[in-house]
């Protein structure tokens, strides 16, 4: 019987790591930002639940990982994008080599897909050219060892190398509503991926306040050894300008949040 591992992000991140060149073996964390220069994290030091920007090369051994995860620990379902022309059949034998190891799969290609999969009884294919799903990468294993990788083009510069934004995670509920949102986008039901966006947003505000929380205890640890060094210093209306200084920091911080959920309300669905 197959069995989920205790620490499957440990498993998922050992196998990318020998799927990628050891030169590529650092990612930027997406909306994080230390004295004003990127976050670059190891490959091994990925955390579930957090944007992440993505090379090519990298997104794709990712979801490779993915569907190989769901090969080896089984699930009631894969659902796969393939969002380059010509990929669909380049991953056929692939696929109908591990069909018969799944539930089914659900094959969301660019184009059309070849021949064998479209006969295929295990794997469904659907079309996305035109699509909003196009822009997408995803590899989605529902069931009992449920996994989700999924990241958009257009992330970062071109420049840059960094073409996608995007996470992987364990968590059922974020699974269960992505599968719900692939589901509207092939049925025509809907217009974008509502909780990428949704946890885009919320993911970006979390990212400012930390920033912006570091940065005043800097500010507040810099005043208080000052203060130590001349306590002559620390009348009672610096301390009080000191206190509302805080309070209104904290009134600003929470207006971030605030913001990013109107602008989510907003949205068209």
């Amino acid at each position: 019987m197959n069995t989920i591992p205790k620490h499957p992000a440990r498993e998922l991140l050992l196998e990318l790591q020998r799927r990628v060149p050891a030169g590529q073996h650092f990612v930027q964390e997406a909306f994080s930002s230390e004295h004003r220069h990127p976050v670059m994290v190891k490959l091994s030091a990925l955390r579930p639940d957090t944007f992440y920007l993505f090379d090519e090369t990298t997104s794709v051994a990712l979801c490779d990982t993915v569907v190989d995860w769901a090969a080896r620990h089984g699930g009631a379902r894969l659902t796969l994008t393939c969002p380059a022309f010509g990929e669909a059949q380049a991953r056929q034998h692939r696929l109908q080599h591990i069909a018969g190891k799944l539930g089914r799969i659900r094959l969301l290609a660019v184009g059309q897909p070849g021949a064998g999969l479209a006969s295929s009884t295990r794997i469904e294919c659907h079309t996305i050219t035109g699509n909003p799903l196009a822009r997408y990468r995803i590899a989605l294993v529902e069931g009992k060892s449920a996994m989700l990788f999924i990241s958009r083009e257009g992330g970062g510069k071109p420049s840059d190398g960094l073409h996608s934004l995007g996470f992987f995670t364990y968590d059922g509920n974020t699974i269960d509503e992505v599968a719900g949102d692939i589901d509207s986008l092939v049925g025509g039901l809907a217009r974008r991926l509502a909780t990428f966006e949704r946890l885009e947003v919320l993911h970006q505000a979390t990212q400012r306040i930390t920033r912006e929380l570091e940065s005043y205890s800097r500010r507040m640890d810099l005043a208080v050894r000052r203060a130590r060094r001349r306590p002559d210093l620390l009348t009672p209306a610096r301390f009080n300008r000191i206190v509302g200084q805080a309070i209104a920091k904290m009134e600003q911080l929470k207006e971030i949040p605030r913001r990013a959920l109107r602008t989510i309300d907003r949205a068209p669905r």
